[in-house]
């Protein structure tokens, strides 16, 4: 089968939808089938099986999203499917383009690009569950109408949880076209923490937090339990790794709470490097209002590191508390404080959490995913 994958971000670009296309490409290639990637960035120099075309970054917006055009339709046409990773950025001229060359779409949605565009350009404050009853100003509604556009043609719509499918229902999308296909996680590298300390330069007790630094991930409220912690446990790091919009606010937090050494931000880093940061950690952090499945979350629970986080989105759909996790409330700093120090003080809700954890990751294959994937792409 020919297949055109339609993302906007794929490596060395960090996120969700950069991690599923590199993993689910090769294998999609090692079963047989002719894939070519379509995305904005830089071009990968790493040797790789299948085609990977490239609009740069560096062309003006509406320029580059004409050029993706551009090159979805030439695409289009020499693909029997056209699966696009997301509902606009992507998804938008990718679905114009198959639309045009009458080739079947199928649509990964893993979020909802009017609310997170919403929140962070259009001054929306409400969590997605509240935005989904509501209505917004002209460019919400354009977003909004972006993605509903893009999801009404496609024939048949992948999510990674039940959370999500109910998102694309309300969008007004009939559920019988949804399909669930959960995440999966690649096995960690066998690691000691002792190792993994000695790669990374670091001692201590290490709380660790990942993610795009947006304001709904919470990371806000970890820096600021710091000093708290610190008084109790001396020697202790907050890592958080990644980057985003909100990344000198959060830095202008930790030199205002005066823990500047204590929090460190390695940036983006790449899956070796992160493999490491979480087997160096001995608890992980997700302080998160949305989410619709952490890879994140499951990384580290398969590397057996517990985790504390919130039950939002797709989260309660993969955690037990006090069993495989501690589910606590979002932002609400007592609770958090408390469950962290559980953890810290009690080593066997610790290697209990860690080993349930453990279990708990492995139902998150890579082969049970691309299985399922092949297979409605093959259906459709």
């Amino acid at each position: 089968m020919k297949i055109l994958l339609a993302t906007g971000i794929f490596p060395p670009d960090i996120g969700g939808p950069a991690t599923y296309a590199a993993t689910l490409v090769p294998e999609l290639t090692r079963r047989g089938h002719a894939v070519t990637v379509l995305t904005y960035g830089k071009k990968n120099k790493e040797n790789i099986p299948y085609a990977l075309i490239v609009v740069p970054r560096s062309y003006p917006k509406g320029i580059r999203h004409v050029l993706y055009f551009i090159k979805a339709l030439f695409l289009s046409w020499k693909a029997e499917r056209v699966f696009l990773l997301d509902a606009a950025g992507a998804g938008f001229p990718g679905a114009l383009a198959a639309v045009l060359m009458r080739r079947k779409i199928i649509l990964r949605v893993v979020g909802d690009y009017a609310w997170e565009q919403g929140m962070q350009r259009f001054g929306v404050e409400d969590l997605l569950d509240d935005f989904l009853q509501k209505k917004y100003g002209f460019f919400v509604w354009i977003l909004r109408r972006v993605q509903v556009f893009v999801a009404r043609r496609a024939k048949r719509i992948i999510v990674p949880s039940k959370y999500l499918k109910s998102v694309v229902e309300q969008w007004g999308i009939e559920g019988e076209k949804i399909s669930i296909v959960f995440n999966s996680v690649s096995l960690p590298e066998a690691l000691s923490r002792e190792e993994a300390r000695r790669r990374i330069n670091i001692s201590g007790t290490v709380l660790l937090s990942a993610g795009r630094f947006v304001p709904w991930k919470g990371f806000r409220m970890l820096i600021e339990l710091m000093p708290e912690l610190l008084k109790k446990y001396g020697a202790l790091f907050l890592v958080i790794i990644g980057d985003g919009p909100e990344r000198r606010a959060l830095e202008q937090v930790r030199d205002q709470t005066g823990v500047g050494e204590r929090v460190l931000f390695p940036g983006v880093v790449e899956k070796g490097a992160l493999g490491a940061y979480i087997a160096a950690a001995d608890v992980f952090l997700l302080n998160t209002a949305y989410e619709g499945f952490s890879h994140q979350i499951v990384e580290a629970m398969a590397f057996g590191v517990p985790v504390v986080t919130t039950a939002a989105g797709g989260n309660r759909e993969i955690l037990e508390h006090e069993e495989n996790a501690l589910v606590v409330s979002y932002n609400e700093k007592k609770e958090w404080e408390q469950a962290i120090a559980h953890l810290l003080e009690d080593p066997l809700i610790g290697k209990k959490i860690a080993a349930n954890g453990r279990k708990s990751a492995k139902q998150f294959s890579i082969e049970r995913m691309v299985a399922e994937t092949e297979s409605l792409l093959q259906a459709v």
